[in-house]
């Protein structure tokens, strides 16, 4: 019988060196992050990427939500043509709201 509670104590003592060890290794390489600089190398796929929001990509995209909204007013399903209303105006406005998002911060 004494036996069971023992082993149960070494596999708490275990598991807690296990997660001692984990969050070393974390803390170890915590210091190779490094957020909110850089990024030179993502600004043709985010010039790409805006163009087709701006162009014409986004307004066919725009268009059809526009359209979706119109389909399901008539079908009485408010919720949805809300939703698809608010998807045409954010593609509509696409580059701008990406823009101040990624732009908003905080002056230190």
């Amino acid at each position: 019988m004494k036996l069971i509670p023992n082993f149960k104590a070494s596999i708490k003592k275990i598991a807690t060196r296990k997660n001692a060890a984990l969050a070393l290794l974390i803390t170890l390489f915590a210091g190779a992050a490094a957020a909110g600089s850089g990024g030179a190398e993502f600004e043709p796929m985010y010039d790409q990427i805006a163009d087709w929001l701006d162009g014409a990509p986004g307004k066919s995209v725009a268009v059809l939500a526009f359209g979706f909204s119109m389909f399901n007013v008539m079908r009485q399903n408010f919720t949805a043509a809300i939703g698809a209303f608010v998807g045409c105006l954010l593609m509509a406005n696409a580059k701008t709201v990406i823009e101040s998002f990624l732009t908003a911060g905080l002056p230190l």
